[in-house]
């Protein structure tokens, strides 16, 4: 096969040079590799294979290949079992799957002495050996792979030579085996990104050549002092790193952790740790990283915490509630490259003792409570910063007209203060920007050297002009929010050689742009979010929307211009899920074809965030912590319930149709009741007659359902009293009838009555109108007429009463021997009833008074 023949291509290279040179090759393994050479012609996949002699006699070798993807067979890996001498084996990225029999064949190299597989997707069953043969074994690297059970049998457990095991990020599960506490020549052991459950201390006990211990993100379930305390005391002062992150351990640091003198990483990320930080932590003058956040730590930061800590790397304090009581003119000791301390209150002042840390390439003070102006010496010290987040603070100040000397910088997060001056220009390398919520002016700059960007979001801020042309010629251009600006103007008319399709959220809202919808969108195929709500534009819907964007999740086209009919090509789009076209002069009716809303017919809350268009995640820039957080965190407005509300990354699990305040008309189509998934349904401020479907129970989903101000008539559908999730509910002035459904949610109901208001003829609580007989059982309407058709009736005999009477009043007015005959008869009429009445009278009185 072309890729084994150049999986082997420089091995066989640096193998004929080597042997060429030294007379003493050893048979076996000069022709056990010389018998691929003649197979290969190519190395059409770029692959990387490396043999290296050292020394006169090839008694030490070295082979190293890297081959991502590439499927080997058995044939393809049998020949290493030729290689008797050979002490390092790299295969890191060669997918082996396809080979059961792997660990017979690593078992003939009797002298290997380092085994490299990761990320090589390995069957990891149980092999038995009749003998073991790897005596000389020290390191085994087996991480990323498929390894899901680690039987006690395994062949590496009773390894007495191993010092070194990485089994990290694979999906073992169940208990930790006893037999790695039998392996007592392990320094390393990490076990990380597993599944293991119960993790106990105790199974380690005899391992007293400990250095590193790596658990994170396993379950140990246990108080951090018990955990602790099981672990092999022979080892406390030789471990240099304890990872414990998101390990679900809880309790208090203990004071005797100082005895652990040769601790260089700490890392106890992501727990349920409680209390202050032990001032002995401040007595492990090793330590180099120490990472403590999203605990619920609480108390003060002091100075005697970190005084001592003169190899201070790495400090990680973000999310507790912990507040830095360190006077402005400490100087310490360390110099740290990353320092992240959002949520830990360090203000009101700016911390002054950050001037000397010139050497931080991650830094975070975000949301630290700091209400002051930006020092003069900020900028030159973070020069060379590469993550800087000082956002959710009250910090003021003028940004410079450039940030192009910060070569090194990627990410920049300053929003939510009080920023002031034009944006600045950019630093080149930089990738995301976010300076939204703060006080900018000025129209945007001319030209752009960051052509890396990723995400620009300068919302809510007071940016002025139009939109400039080089938005198209951003290559990576992923996130555009510069809602909340005073933009004017049109999208750019970028051309289809520079505009660029990666785009995928464009929040505009909020602004006075104009023109139609824009016709530049048809390039940007990756589009999920949309929003340009409460601006001027106008004209129609196009129907190409669902062809050329057929990734949007999120449409928000509130308070515009657009009229026109909804294109029913908008309910093809498969993912989405948020549609609001309110307040618009759109008419015509509501699609049928609803049901083809697949998105809007999944519960969102239980859907796999992978599977999720509107959810991105990255991790924290810098930091090895597990702990993920939402990558578009800017606030998106949301009208719910009547009210605006912000979302952030949330937006990723509503569900949302808004077609209100337009001019639609016709039935409420039954398709509607299959989008099961809404949690918000508004239709309200338009024509809408008939019926409410009968099915509209089946959304139990709704928390929020607003018809009001339409024409809608009949009874309310008896299914509405059984949506358990719904809180808001609008049916007023409409031309309901009959009585009220009662239901248990809708007695929980805030205000209830004002739901039903302007619906003269509905009766039953909560309205205070009695229903005049037994309520009518549901579901046998045509078995009984209803209150609407009883209402027709009255008024149909009214108008007939007037009419009657009116052509009986035109023809005595216009013939006067008719009118004297009318007349004439209504005397002698009128006479009789009297002497009729008369005489009842006296027969009434005779009876009374027994006469």
């Amino acid at each position: 096969m072309a890729a084994a023949l150049a999986f082997r291509l420089l091995l066989i290279v640096a193998t004929t040079t080597s042997c060429s040179v030294y007379a003493h090759c050893i048979t076996i393994e000069r022709d056990a590799l010389l018998s691929f050479r003649a197979g290969i012609t190519s190395d059409p996949q770029n692959l990387l294979c490396r043999v290296e002699w050292q020394g006169l006699l090839p008694v030490e070798s070295y082979y190293d290949c890297y081959g991502y993807g590439n499927v080997l067979k058995s044939e393809d890996i049998s020949w290493l079992q030729h290689l008797p001498f050979l002490r390092f084996l790299d295969m890191s990225g060669v997918n082996l799957s396809a080979i059961g029999h792997w660990v017979q064949v690593v078992n003939m190299l009797s002298n290997l002495r380092a085994l490299h597989l990761h990320w090589c997707k390995l069957v990891f069953k149980y092999t038995p050996l009749v003998y073991r043969n790897l005596t000389s074994l020290q390191m085994v690297d087996l991480s990323n792979n498929r390894i899901d059970n680690l039987n006690p049998t395994y062949w590496f457990w009773d390894a007495g030579t191993i010092r070194h095991l990485d089994l990290t990020y694979n999906m073992a599960v169940g208990p930790l085996p006893d037999a790695v506490g039998n392996m007592t020549s392990l320094e390393v052991l990490r076990l990380g990104g597993n599944n293991f459950c119960d993790v106990k201390a105790k199974t380690l006990k005899n391992l007293c050549n400990l250095r590193e211990l790596t658990l994170s993100s396993n379950s140990i379930n246990q108080d951090i002092s018990e955990f602790l305390q099981g672990l092999p005391s022979c080892a406390w002062t030789k471990l240099e790193l304890l990872d414990l992150t998101s390990t679900n351990i809880s309790g208090e640091i203990p004071n005797w952790i100082n005895q652990w003198t040769n601790l260089t990483i700490l890392q106890l990320s992501a727990n349920r740790l409680v209390g202050s930080i032990p001032l002995a932590i401040g007595s492990l003058s090793k330590l180099s990283h120490l990472h403590l956040d999203y605990n619920q730590f609480n108390g003060s930061v002091l100075e005697e915490h970190l005084s001592s800590l003169a190899n201070l790397k790495e400090l990680d304090l973000s999310y507790n509630s912990l507040n830095m009581m360190i006077r402005p003119k400490w100087n310490p000791q360390f110099q740290l490259s990353l320092a992240y301390f959002p949520g830990c209150k360090m203000g009101p002042r700016f911390p002054l003792w950050i001037q000397g840390q010139r050497d931080v390439s991650y830094f975070d003070i975000s949301d630290a409570g700091i209400v002051d102006n930006l020092p003069d010496w900020f900028w030159s010290v973070f020069s060379n910063v590469t993550y800087l987040n000082i956002s959710y603070n009250q910090i003021s100040g003028r940004l410079p007209r450039s940030l192009e000397f910060m070569s090194s910088a990627e990410i920049f997060d300053l929003n939510s203060n009080n920023l002031t001056g034009m944006l600045p220009q950019l630093p080149k390398h930089l990738v995301e920007l976010d300076i939204s919520k703060n006080s900018l002016s000025g129209p945007l700059p001319r030209k752009i050297v960051a052509q890396n960007l990723s995400d620009l979001l300068l919302s809510d801020n007071y940016i002025s002009g139009a939109i400039p042309s080089y938005i198209c010629q951003l290559p990576f251009l992923s996130v555009l929010d510069l809602a909340k600006n005073c933009l004017v103007g049109q999208l750019p008319l970028c051309s289809k050689r520079s505009i660029r399709s990666f785009i995928s959220a464009l929040i505009l809202y909020d602004n006075l742009l104009s023109g139609e919808f824009p016709s530049v969108l048809q390039s940007c195929p990756d589009l999920i979010l949309l929003d340009i709500a409460e601006n001027k534009y106008t004209g129609e819907l196009p129907a190409w929307i669902a062809n050329k964007l057929p990734q949007l999740s999120y449409l928000r086209l509130r308070n515009n211009l657009f009229s026109g009919s909804i294109p029913h090509q908008l309910t093809e789009l498969q993912n989405l899920q948020f549609l609001d076209l309110a307040n618009n002069s759109i008419s015509g009716s509501i699609p049928h074809s609803l049901f083809n809303l697949k998105a809007m017919m999944q519960d969102h809350y239980h859907l796999e965030i992978a599977d999720n268009p509107l959810s991105w995640s990255y991790s924290r820039p810098g930091s090895d912590s597990d702990v993920f957080d939402a990558k578009y965190d800017d606030t998106l407005e949301v009208v719910v319930k009547g009210q605006y509300l912000d979302y952030t990354s949330n937006i990723a699990y509503m569900v949302c149709l808004d077609l209100s305040h337009n001019n639609l008309f016709g039935e409420i189509p039954n398709e509607i009741t299959s989008l099961v998934g809404l949690m918000s349904l508004n239709i309200s401020h338009n024509h809408l007659s008939g019926k409410i479907p009968e099915k509209i129970g089946l959304l139990q989903s709704l928390e929020s359902l607003d018809l009001s101000w339409n024409e809608l008539s009949g009874e309310i559908p008896a299914s509405l009293s059984g949506m358990t999730m719904l809180s808001k509910l609008n049916l007023s002035y409409n031309n309901l009838s009959g009585r009220i459904p009662s239901g248990n949610q809708l007695q929980t109901l805030i205000d209830p009555a004002s739901s039903y208001i302007g619906n003269n003829y509905l009766c039953g609580p909560p309205v205070s109108r009695n229903c005049s007989g037994p309520e009518v059982p549901r579901g046998h309407h045509d078995e009984h007429q209803s209150d609407s058709d009883v209402r027709y009736l009255y008024v149909g005999m009214a108008v007939g009463f007037v009419l009657g009477l009116w052509l009986v009043f035109v023809t005595f007015l216009f013939a006067r021997t008719w009118r004297a005959a009318y007349f004439h008869m209504f005397d002698k009429l009128l006479c009789g009833l009297e002497t009729s009445a008369a005489a009842n009278f006296r027969r009434c009185l005779g009876k009374l008074y027994g006469k």
